[in-house]
């Protein structure tokens, strides 16, 4: 008899003895365990002491005894040709009035996309960047600023319902105490020659201390926040997301679909774009030393070896066909330690893709070997890693990888704007919920306290029990239930005009009207039912009053949104050309949660930017209104 050797490289026979493995044919899912169809993978993975043949079996099916006959990779050469992004265009290409291209200016693309206007909806910040002058003036600059640049921020016009505590407690605080930095701002801009002040306005003096002093404050004014166009032509708001495009020489990148605040490389997909191919940039690595590959959790590389008690394994629960589980948990316990890792820095922004002809490798016994890139079979047109892409550019970005100039670790202020988009299958309507605006100050303000305060239940006399010519109805009739203000309907419409094509829907945003008793016609004069119209007067930014003729006796009133996400411009009273129509498939069962907040963060050049950005993530199903048409309720004693 031989010595025999087993190891997980290798097994050697002798002269009387040849160790021989038999490949079993599979022919469906299968697990390494003597229950694949049992839930848990527990009895699997134990490995109680019965017989050394059966340890030795166990070692042979996790490949300990597998010779592979190879090296491990030691030394990488290799080159990468990367082509720049050159270009950038806001919106989609199927607008009617596409956005022409612009060029790059170092702004961080989520900024870019996401930013809008900021001082004209932000009056707290608009008075803390005039505060910040203030503290850098001297006396009487500071008279002449206070005198002549005055923040004018009125309280809320419904300081009862206290939904607005932050724009009370802000305008007792800032009106007329402070200065309008837009204003300044505004009345600056005419002396600016290339980003330097030439003068200075003749009600705060023309001297050369004052004249730097303001050059000073407008650079730290102009780079305390970036922002948009008025009107962002990034901001579908059919679809209440972002649209845009990259470009590359002839090829261009477009996401129509982004809504999450995090740009990535899937976000993305190419098609050809006017131009021709953009010049590439190579990058030569002589020398790189692999590193294997390593996770939390990973099992240890032979079979009988402790592995980190934190991750069990035994406990992922994978039925007979819960294939992507299966293989994901056999994959990390036979093949995970078979990948290395190469780090390579190259520059953001730009399209990458490996030489093939030039990554070669060589292995612990000095053989270098041309490794290829792995190609798909039956061409299956799904690969890691790799970009999605139109027919019509062939293979011209095979094996290409996107790095995105995207921002890591963006820092997210209080929501500022939140709307919920539903659906109500009992009231067959959808609707916007506003849960959260910015009031007078730019602070948010809570809607659903609001809408209590701006909701009015009529109480209606019955004649007296004592009265026995009138007989008290034991019915009410109501030709509608009420809805809280802040939930505006959105009402299916059809598409279009053409009648013979297929019905497509889209949801409109409409006013909720609202009907209520003139007072002349109350029974007693009611002093709070007064002051609740006049508070409905007062708001002339959401709510609209009807005209309706003088012998009805009623008071009409339609309620808007008041919000920047389902509004062009609050801070203007309703006109006939503020719509929005919504596509009907941006509003599922689920829903949708639209939101406004401040965003900052630092850009690989170590910048740092502040901006107002929105996101749409999947909301948390349908809402029942209660509204009802021609109803009757029993009344109450």
């Amino acid at each position: 008899m031989g010595t025999y050797i087993l190891d997980k490289a290798f097994a050697v026979n002798t002269d009387k003895f040849t160790l021989e493995q038999k490949q079993p044919s599979i022919t469906g899912a299968t697990r390494l365990e003597t229950l694949p169809t049992a839930i848990s993978m527990k009895t699997g993975l134990q490995a109680p002491l019965a017989d050394p043949l059966w340890l030795l079996a166990r070692q042979w099916q996790f490949n300990e005894f597998q010779g592979e006959d190879a090296g491990t990779p030691l030394k990488l050469r290799f080159a990468v040709h990367g082509a720049p992004i050159d270009a950038f265009r806001a919106g989609s290409d199927t607008q009617p009035q596409p956005q022409p291209w612009q060029a790059l200016d170092g702004v961080p693309l989520e900024t870019r996309v996401e930013a809008e206007p900021v001082w004209a909806t932000h009056p707290r910040l608009r008075g803390e960047a005039g505060l910040h002058l203030l503290r850098m003036s001297p006396p009487a600059l500071r008279t002449a600023l206070l005198q002549n640049y005055p923040l004018s921020l009125s309280a809320p016009t419904d300081t009862e319902a206290a939904a607005d505590q932050a724009g009370l407690l802000w305008s007792q605080l800032f009106d007329r105490r402070t200065v309008d930095a837009s204003t300044l701002r505004a009345d600056l801009q005419p002396l600016l020659l290339d980003g330097v002040l030439t003068g200075v306005p003749a009600v705060l003096g023309n001297d050369a201390a004052t004249q730097a002093l303001l050059q000073h404050w407008l650079d730290w004014y102009d780079a305390l926040v970036y922002e948009g166009a008025a009107d962002n032509p990034a901001w579908q708001r059919t679809r209440m997301e972002y649209a845009f495009a990259l470009k590359s020489g002839n090829v261009a990148l477009d996401a129509d679909e982004y809504t999450d605040g995090h740009l990535d490389w899937d976000d993305f997909i190419a098609t050809t774009a006017p131009g021709d191919a953009a010049p590439t940039h190579t990058f030569s690595v002589a020398q790189r030393i692999p590193t294997p590959v390593r996770y939390p959790g990973m099992p240890a590389e032979r079979y009988w070896e402790f592995e980190d008690g934190k991750v069990n394994f035994a406990g992922a629960e994978a039925g007979a066909t819960d294939l992507a589980r299966m293989c994901v948990t056999e994959f990390a316990l036979s093949f995970g330690n078979d990948w290395f890792m190469v780090p390579v820095r190259l520059p953001v922004g730009a399209l990458y893709r490996l030489q093939g002809d030039a990554f070669e490798v060589v292995d612990s016994f000095g053989i270098p070997a041309t490794v290829k890139p792995i190609q798909t079979l039956n061409q299956t047109p799904w690969e890691m890693y790799a970009l999605r892409a139109t027919p019509n550019l062939g293979n011209q970005l095979a094996h290409t990888l996107f790095l995105p100039d995207s921002l890591d670790g963006v820092q997210e202020g209080a929501v500022l704007e939140h709307t919920l988009l539903v659906r109500d299958e009992m009231a067959n309507l959808a609707w916007a919920i506003e849960k959260t605006v910015q009031g007078v100050s730019g602070e948010p303000l809570d809607r659903d306290l609001e809408a209590k305060g701006l909701a009015f239940s009529q109480q209606i006399e019955f004649p007296a029990a004592a009265d026995a010519q009138a007989v008290a109805p034991q019915l009410i009739y109501r030709l509608a239930t009420p809805v809280p203000a802040n939930w505006t309907p959105l009402l299916p419409v059809r598409k279009g005009l053409d009648f013979a094509a297929p019905l497509d829907i889209q949801l409109a945003r409409a006013g909720m009207k609202r009907f209520y008793p003139d007072p002349a016609t109350l029974a007693a004069d009611d002093p709070d039912y007064d002051k609740f119209l006049a508070n409905l007067d007062a708001q002339t930014d959401f709510i609209t009053p009807l005209a309706i003729a003088e012998d009805a006796h009623i008071k009409a009133y339609t309620f808007y949104p008041r919000g920047w996400l389902l509004r062009r411009d609050p801070n203007q009273p309703m006109d006939i050309h503020d719509t929005l129509l919504l596509e009907e498939e941006e509003v599922p069962r689920i829903g949708a949660s639209l939101k406004r907040k401040f965003q900052y963060a630092r850009s690989s050049d170590g910048r740092s930017w502040l901006w107002i950005g929105r996101s749409k993530l999947a909301g948390r199903g349908e809402a029942a209104s209660g509204l009802r048409f021609d109803v009757t309720e029993k009344r109450k004693p």
